[in-house]
């Protein structure tokens, strides 16, 4: 199983890293203060597109370029959101509950459920499992440190065809992190620029 899920990450990103000699991408970090239930302050991870055809297809990590998100205090998790991701994060919901609107989670471009989108879909997970904490429990348990840096590694990531690889607005949501501290590591993420596949770029932010 741990071989099969190595492959499947190697199929996914691609045997090496590639960075395109004209396809640098940015990573801008937005702050707003959180709501007095979630306390401290919503960070939003958004990656920057160069074109409106740009694709991204995962956010990742593995033993060549780790993934490391570090919350000494950890992170805020509310609990009508039971997933990774935000799709259990129900707008019906955030005007009576709204530290709902706080809670940390991992994306690709939705900051809600995909069947809000029209051609959306709610990203997919692929980890190892001997990460501890792994990707899921990291985002649902209120995590401290996240490295993700074992040869299988892990990756969140959408299909091509799904509408939310496409930016919003030039960019695309990757993570939202509510803490009350500190918060640094790294980010890495593979694009398809101009949505072609073969010339993908997988490229590493660090952030403090």
């Amino acid at each position: 199983m741990r071989m099969n899920l190595c492959y499947a990450l190697m199929a996914l990103l691609g045997m090496a890293p590639f960075m395109g000699a004209n396809a640098q991408y940015g990573l801008t970090i937005e702050q707003s203060a959180a709501t007095i239930a979630a306390e401290g302050t919503v960070y939003r991870f958004y990656v920057e597109a160069n074109d409106p055809s740009d694709k991204i297809s995962a956010v990742f990590g593995n033993d060549q370029m780790p993934l490391v998100i570090s919350t000494p205090d950890g992170i805020y998790n509310n609990a009508f959101n039971s997933s990774w991701n935000a799709s259990g994060i129900n707008p019906a919901l955030v005007p009576v509950f709204p530290d709902l609107a706080d809670d940390s989670f991992a994306t690709i471009g939705l900051d809600g459920p995909a069947a809000g989108v029209a051609g959306a879909e709610d990203p997919s997970l692929v980890q190892d499992a001997s990460l501890s904490p792994t990707v899921s429990g990291y985002f649902q348990a209120g995590g401290t440190e996240l490295n993700v840096n074992t040869l299988t590694g892990a990756s969140w990531y959408v299909l091509n065809t799904a509408a939310n690889a496409l930016p919003t607005d030039g960019r695309w949501l990757v993570a939202q992190i509510t803490t009350a501290g500190d918060l640094s590591g790294t980010l890495n993420a593979q694009i398809f620029p101009l949505g072609v596949g073969a010339d993908q770029v997988q490229q590493s932010w660090d952030f403090a």
